[in-house]
């Protein structure tokens, strides 16, 4: 009867523990590893402005164009991104401004490929992460509105 108390007790501390959990600095390499796409697109708006020199070519419909979010506050920090365009179409997600801990942590990476994939900001919020969704899908609506009154 000891042992049988001993190991419900041990199994409602191990429960209490896991569910208590979160992630810490661990995953910071999700958010920290899209700041050096920053770079990228900053030399990308170089070549926008010489082709966006011809205006009057057909390809100036494919003209890259790079457009910036409005920076979204919520409880848990600053969403901000940026958006490059080829054409109409969305080629890359950047974070601009991102939370530096908790579930952002793991949910903002998705929320980048979600929209990579929707071609739109009308992706699903991630679960345990929802303020920090609201904030970047109103600041990829801002990105995407941008291009659209160039």
């Amino acid at each position: 009867m000891k042992k049988t108390i001993f190991v419900v007790a041990l199994s409602i501390a191990g429960f209490i523990a896991v569910w208590r959990f979160e992630p810490g600095p661990v995953h910071n390499t999700a958010v920290a590893a899209p700041p050096p796409s920053v770079a990228a697109p900053s030399t990308a708006p170089a070549p926008p402005a010489t082709t966006g020199a011809t205006p009057s070519t057909p390809d100036s419909a494919n003209a890259t164009v790079t457009t910036q979010g409005t920076p979204e506050s919520s409880t848990y920090g600053t969403v901000q991104v940026q958006v490059t365009f080829t054409g109409s179409r969305m080629i890359a997600v950047t974070l601009l401004q991102a939370p530096d801990d908790g579930r952002a942590l793991t949910a903002l990476p998705r929320l980048q490929e979600e929209a990579i994939k929707a071609q739109s900001a009308d992706i699903d919020t991630i679960t345990g992460a929802t303020e920090t969704s609201e904030s970047y899908k109103t600041s990829l609506r801002a990105a995407i509105d941008a291009r659209g009154s160039r």
